[in-house]
């Protein structure tokens, strides 16, 4: 198989994953899992190991006392600041498993959805916004399940996009636009990157 029909079918195979792959969006439910945008699964039962908080005290942003929770606190003075504050995850917590009491979905399709793990007791519950608080490391994922560095992204879409680079050389050389000898030096420019 010549170069050129391997990187023809390789940018079909790519182009057919992200066909199929429409219609599958995360993060979702299904079947009483979370799907997140990361591939990690959260159930009911889960112990989920708690990061580092991202505060600048070094509580947590993404994990909050709940509202239904019977010491959540509000601003009688309208001031929120000192209410969140008070609702945020204690830095002392980090390290620590907690296990997950449900999971919840919370929006509309109109502005979005947010998907929350519920964990703590049942005087003082905790709500974890999930994809903010893995992508920030307040949640500890396997490896796999990290968000990727925006830098692995763009080489990752570079790298898709060289075959159909070299199909658009190769139209060029069809149509005389490109000789042989411009195409190759063209070709091993894009294979080099």
């Amino acid at each position: 198989m010549t170069i050129f029909k391997r990187l023809l079918l390789v940018s079909f195979i790519t182009k057919s994953i992200l066909i199929l792959g429409q219609g599958n969006e995360l993060p979702k439910i299904a079947n009483d899992t979370l799907f997140t945008s990361s591939g990690f699964k959260i159930t009911e039962g889960l112990k989920l190991k708690i990061g580092i908080g991202t505060t600048p005290d070094g509580d947590f942003k993404f994990i909050r006392r709940n509202n239904n929770s019977m010491f959540a606190y509000s601003s009688s003075t309208g001031y929120q600041s000192l209410a969140n504050s008070a609702n945020a995850f204690p830095r002392n917590q980090s390290g620590r498993f907690f296990e997950v009491k449900r999971i919840e979905k919370r929006g509309n399709k109109k502005h979005g959805y947010l998907y929350y793990a519920i964990i703590g007791n049942a005087i003082v519950r905790y709500e974890i916004d999930i994809e903010n608080a893995i992508s920030s490391g307040e949640i500890v994922v396997p490896d796999e399940f990290k968000p990727k560095p925006k830098n692995q992204i763009i080489e990752l879409k570079q790298q898709l996009s060289i075959p159909d680079e070299i199909l658009k050389l190769k139209k060029l050389l069809d149509e005389g636009i490109l000789t042989k000898d411009e195409f190759e030096i063209q070709k091993k420019k894009l294979l080099e990157k």
